[in-house]
């Protein structure tokens, strides 16, 4: 009986030891991810906004703005999404950076780039 004890209060002081980072998200995300539908709200929520990646001088003159995100993103000289490797997009980078986060007020959640990430790998459709 004090065997079952010592196992249950160890049992107990383990599981109420974890830190909530070591949580991840679950994210549901669709088989194929739509730019319009999926995409651009982010953009729109996060990054579109006034003195952003908006106006006549966008920041690091990328305007992610519904009516130019999609080209700003694609062009073949931009760099910003590598269709190939997406991990390695600038996108990404810029997301997923502790220095200089994008956006300034904090990084994207797992899920908003792991759903950007899964539409550059899909070849970055305008969809």
């Amino acid at each position: 009986m004090k065997l079952i004890c010592q196992l249950l209060t160890m049992t107990l002081l383990i599981s109420c030891s974890y830190k909530k980072e070591q949580i991840k998200p679950v994210c549901d995300l669709p088989d194929v991810v739509s730019f319009s539908n999926d995409i651009l709200p982010i953009f729109n929520a996060n990054c579109g906004l006034s003195g952003c990646h908006s106006g006549s001088s966008p920041e690091g003159n990328l305007d992610l703005t519904t009516t130019n995100a999609y080209a700003q993103l694609t062009s073949g000289s931009s760099g910003y999404v590598d269709t190939v490797n997406p991990e390695l997009s600038v996108l990404i980078a810029s997301m997923r950076s502790v220095s200089d986060p994008m956006p300034p007020s904090g990084n994207l959640d797992d899920c908003n780039i792991n759903l950007i990430m899964k539409w550059i790998g899909q070849s970055a459709p305008n969809n």
